[in-house]
């Protein structure tokens, strides 16, 4: 029971970093849009959607680096789950700013933990999608998908599912390993250490 259990933590958090990275791909692909709008002279308010998705990028990029290190058993996860319960009731929940006129113009900038639902909610909707693709296809051409692929689709999708629902942390926990990673992440990058980063590749 213990080790059914255990492994399937792991499956979930398999999923978990595998949502973040999928996210983290495409916000490096926006980033490198806007980067070429900076280049261009095109637009003021690009240099603000540019800062933003930065922002965006380096909270994900400490989510993931405490997640695969939870993974890994490092150590250092005890502490920071120690320190994040001790912070966690001088942290004010963030609340959602109201739409403002016009916002579709400009990009918003999400709390920590909407960054990370998003996140896990894409690889949700992808998932969805291929499993229609391959349902849809099967139903016109029934020798094309083999019945263990769709097998598996649904299991990743469940679990999806329940990544979302039941597996998300608390928000302030969210939010407080993500400020704290990020500005431990800085330090490193600034003493010259390697940096605990997703491995994107470069669009």
């Amino acid at each position: 029971m213990t080790s059914s259990r255990s492994s399937s933590n792991d499956s979930l958090n398999g999923l978990a970093l595998e949502a973040v990275e999928h996210r983290l791909q495409a916000l490096s692909e926006y980033l490198a849009v806007y980067r070429a709008g900076l280049a261009s002279g095109v637009g003021g308010c690009q240099w603000r959607q540019a800062r933003v998705l930065r922002s965006d990028i380096s909270r994900l990029q400490a989510w993931w680096w405490y997640l695969s290190s939870q993974q890994r058993g490092a150590g250092w996860v005890r502490l920071m789950d120690w320190l994040v319960r001790w912070l966690a009731p001088m942290v004010p929940l963030r609340k959602e700013k109201p739409r403002r006129r016009h916002s579709a113009r400009s990009m918003r900038r999400l709390g920590s933990f909407s960054l990370v639902m998003r996140a896990y909610v894409t690889l949700e909707e992808d998932l969805q999608g291929q499993l229609l693709t391959r349902r849809l296809t099967a139903k016109q051409f029934p020798g094309r998908v083999n019945p263990t692929q769709v097998s598996q689709l649904e299991a990743r999708l469940e679990q999806a599912i329940l990544l979302r629902r039941t597996c998300l942390p608390e928000p302030r926990k969210v939010a407080i390993c993500c400020q704290l990673l990020r500005l431990v992440m800085v330090l490193r990058q600034w003493l010259g250490l390697p940096l605990p980063t997703a491995r994107v590749l470069e669009p």
